[in-house]
């Protein structure tokens, strides 16, 4: 039943634009004859006159296409007919040059017309793959919710088991079996971290909220709060100045930032790392960035970070999955904003992004 009505509510849409174009191209043809008949028949000139039949031939077969082709034959019917309005000879020069304008009305709709069609043609090809588009990525972020989602029962219990051998027969087991449990755990927690970041990526617009004003000061503390250990650790040092309050998504934006502030303090140097964070104001965008004095990332590498499950390093020398930047680039993608990075090898990392002031997000 609602879909016949959505059915009926398209006609009608269909309908009033058949109409409204008609009106359009009745009016435009009404005003070209009674120019072109002043022209001829007042004026007594045959120079400019069917320059006026252009722009109804042009409109007509553009909305119609080859129906439209209709508008420029009537036209030249009505050029050939001139002449006898005026009891001139049929077969003189004006009658010839009519025939040859005639004929441009014409091949000029016709040429229209196949352009027209070609555009629809091209137009709905693109609509197509764009929908289609839409329904592979709908289909693969649920995909990759459900199975992160279902994922986490079975590792859960493998958890659960491994602690509870290594509980109960640690002292019966060698030395070599006490090392196998460890490997397992070490396996589960690595796919604990894997499948929690494939359901962070996989609800960044799945599970996004409404924009809203946001302090960032607050945001980072936030964050210093969640990295407290992290910070404490590394002997880390955070400097911010005084930041701005933002329309945008509260849980993305700290997200983006904890994952940009937790990868300098994780590629750090011997050093103690030093985070500085700070941002401009650009005419349509905030422009935010995040130094650190990391390790750094070489030049062909700058692009390849923010692909997902992308690694620069293995994980004996560097914990994680892959995703971070990936999330981080997605987030900014939300917002409608650009992210990249500057970075020297041996001196550190700046990450930049922007956030659009006022952009609706997708």
């Amino acid at each position: 039943m609602f879909e016949k009505k959505e059915d009926r509510s398209s006609i009608m849409k269909k309908t009033s634009k058949n109409e409204v174009k008609l009106g359009i191209i009745s009016g435009l043809l009404t005003i070209s004859v009674l120019l072109s008949i002043y022209f001829v028949l007042i004026l007594n000139t045959y120079i400019i006159y069917t320059h006026f039949f252009y722009f109804p031939v042009i409109l007509a077969c553009l909305w119609w296409k080859k129906n439209g082709l209709i508008i420029p034959i009537f036209l030249s019917i009505l050029i050939l007919l001139f002449p006898w309005f005026k009891r001139l000879e049929f077969f003189d020069l004006i009658t010839l040059e009519n025939i040859l304008r005639a004929l441009s009305l014409i091949v000029l709709g016709l040429v229209v017309s196949i352009l027209s069609e070609q555009i629809s043609k091209t137009q709905s090809e693109l609509e197509e793959a764009l929908n289609e588009l839409k329904r592979s990525n709908k289909d693969l972020q649920q995909f990759a919710y459900v199975a992160s989602h279902d994922c986490k029962e079975p590792l859960r219990a493998i958890i659960s088991f491994s602690e509870l051998l290594k509980e109960e027969y640690s002292n019966v087991l060698d030395e070599e079996g006490r090392e196998y449990i460890k490997f397992i755990e070490d396996g589960a927690m690595r796919m604990r971290y894997l499948i929690n970041d494939l359901l962070h990526f996989s609800r960044v617009k799945t599970k996004a909220k409404k924009p809203q004003l946001v302090d960032i000061n607050n945001v980072i503390k936030d964050i210093k709060k969640n990295l407290h250990n992290a910070i404490k650790e590394n002997n880390a040092t955070i400097i911010y100045e005084d930041m701005p309050t933002i329309m945008v998504d509260r849980t993305h934006i700290l997200q983006l930032f904890q994952n940009l502030i937790s990868n300098s303090i994780k590629f750090r140097r011997e050093k103690p790392p030093e985070i500085k964070i700070g941002f401009e104001k650009k005419e349509k965008y905030w422009e935010f960035y995040v130094k650190d004095n990391g390790i750094g990332i070489e030049e062909e590498y700058f692009d390849r970070i923010f692909d997902i499950f992308q690694r620069l390093h293995t994980r004996e020398e560097y914990e994680g999955s892959g995703i971070g930047l990936a999330i981080c680039k997605r987030i900014i993608e939300r917002f409608g904003g650009k992210i990249w990075v500057e970075s020297e090898v041996g001196k550190g990392s700046t990450f930049f992004f922007t956030i659009p002031t006022n952009k609706r997000y997708k």
